[in-house]
């Protein structure tokens, strides 16, 4: 099976565990619209191809390790479009995400992705805690301060240099 194809189904399968049943169903389409929209998934094939590399001993953690890559990034995605960073009408051809859903669930769309990734990590996690740290620490290292996509979006931010 090819690494995309691969991640296409885990994808799809840790999308749907996650949201379960009896979300608000505009909120679980606008997080759906977000993240099946194409896009040629590099992030959670890179991540596949180096567990290969390492023997890829523990597959469904690999799996749900790309699955998280995948929707973190979809998530920054999501907040990037916003109008309050670049107002953008359209992503890989669709609608973005605010405005096909709205402000209010394009926001809430991309909180929900992110919970989603945290989330899909710590079930598949659970039987390999040592590695389950290893990669919450580094899924937060890159989403978060002082380096992390949470940061490259608050230097857009900030004052230029005088």
């Amino acid at each position: 099976m090819s690494l995309l194809i691969r991640a296409e189904q885990a994808l799809s399968t840790h999308f749907e565990q996650a949201a379960g049943t009896g979300a608000p169903p505009r909120l679980v389409a606008a997080m759906r619209h977000a993240v099946f929209s194409g896009g040629a998934r590099i992030r959670p094939q890179l991540c596949m191809a180096v567990a290969t590399a390492c023997g890829d001993d523990a597959p469904e953690l690999t799996n749900a390790a790309a699955v998280a890559l995948e929707l973190m990034h979809c998530a920054s995605l999501v907040h990037d479009d916003m109008p309050a960073f670049d107002n953008a009408d359209t992503r890989r051809g669709r609608p973005t995400v605010h405005k096909a859903f709205s402000e209010p669930l394009a926001l809430l769309a991309g909180d929900g992705l992110i919970v989603m990734a945290y989330r899909v990590l710590l079930q598949a996690g659970a039987p390999n805690p040592d590695r389950l740290i290893r990669l919450m620490d580094n899924m937060t290292t890159g989403v978060g301060l002082p380096n992390g996509i949470v940061a490259g979006q608050a230097w857009e931010c900030e004052p230029a240099p005088i």
